[in-house]
């Protein structure tokens, strides 16, 4: 796969076929409907998405940001595993908020010249004040003969499925609907860096992530599996919190790998959270402590 972050033509573009648009958060069902297609399924091969490596409101309303799903690394990782052959990544900024919609097109028309089919959801809108629409882009795709493939909304419970539908799930801790939603176990992704030691004193090293995926479940103790960069992967005990124990005051995300062991710091880890195991709780002592996550490993 390979990773731009303008819309200058360049020879890769002229094998693309299929583009989706859309800033593609979660990267749930939905977009994967959007991206992929449906009953006559898009060649990832030969499919190209275009999103923003930050979300518009991060510029329009920075009030109203919302808490990233999937940051950019990770959102990069799952579309590799999709088997996309072009990602486009364009910065959202002043200039580009105040595009209009019609210089938008433009700029498809000469960066990716061989289109068959532009994919967007039903919502989609582009250009300045969101004044690009499905219609607009339909009657551009039709005078060039491009297919607009504007599917339906993928339904979860008789709902549509949406990215702030998926935060909502995330942040009252219910994995199952959100992994349901999103067609995979909920994860965060990113890189391993150094850490206090403190679990090595008491027995239980952890990997300590450090990631720019930002709508994280409830601070707690869950059991999840930790996914390398070898493609091996193991059953983990994970720490969502701040660790009340030692007046932490900075959240942090802990994973003690099952079995493993090693230095992981400066390698990219994905951990898939599955299950709450308990609160995070204040100890009266380190022992207490190691007490409980040796429960709570034989608990996974």
């Amino acid at each position: 796969m390979t990773v731009a972050d303008s819309l200058q033509p360049s020879p890769p573009e002229n094998s693309i076929r299929h583009l989706a648009l859309g800033f593609f958060d979660g990267l749930h069902l939905g977009h994967r409907r959007v991206i992929l297609g449906g009953d006559s399924p898009h060649d990832p091969s030969r499919t190209a998405v275009l999103t923003f490596r930050d979300h518009p409101l991060s510029v329009l309303h920075p009030e109203k940001h919302p808490a990233l799903i999937t940051g950019l690394p990770h959102k990069l990782r799952i579309l590799e595993t999709w088997g996309i052959q072009r990602v486009v990544t364009l910065p959202f900024n002043a200039t580009r908020a105040l595009q209009a919609p019609e210089d938008f097109l433009g700029e498809l028309e000469s960066a990716f010249p061989s289109l068959k089919t532009v994919s967007v959801g039903p919502n989609w809108r582009f250009g300045k004040n969101r004044s690009g629409d499905v219609r607009l882009l339909g009657q551009w795709c039709a005078g060039r003969q491009i297919l607009l493939d504007n599917p339906a909304p993928v339904l979860f419970t008789g709902e549509r499925i949406s990215s702030s539908r998926i935060r909502s799930a995330i942040a009252a801790g219910r994995l199952d609907d959100t992994a349901a939603m999103l067609g995979r176990p909920f994860s965060l992704f990113g890189t391993v860096v150094p850490g206090d030691g403190r679990g090595t004193q008491l027995g239980f090293p952890t990997a300590n992530l450090s990631t720019s995926d930002e709508c994280l479940p409830p601070v707690g103790v869950y059991a999840g599996k930790a996914l390398l960069e070898n493609n091996t992967n193991h059953p983990c005990a994970i720490n969502i919190g701040f660790c009340p124990t030692f007046s932490g005051s900075k959240l942090s995300i802990e994973t003690h790998l099952i079995g493993f062991s090693g230095n992981l710091v400066g390698n990219s880890m994905e951990i898939q959270i599955l299950r709450w195991i308990r609160n995070e709780t204040k100890f009266e002592n380190m022992q207490s402590l190691a007490d409980q996550i040796f429960k709570d490993i034989h608990s996974i």
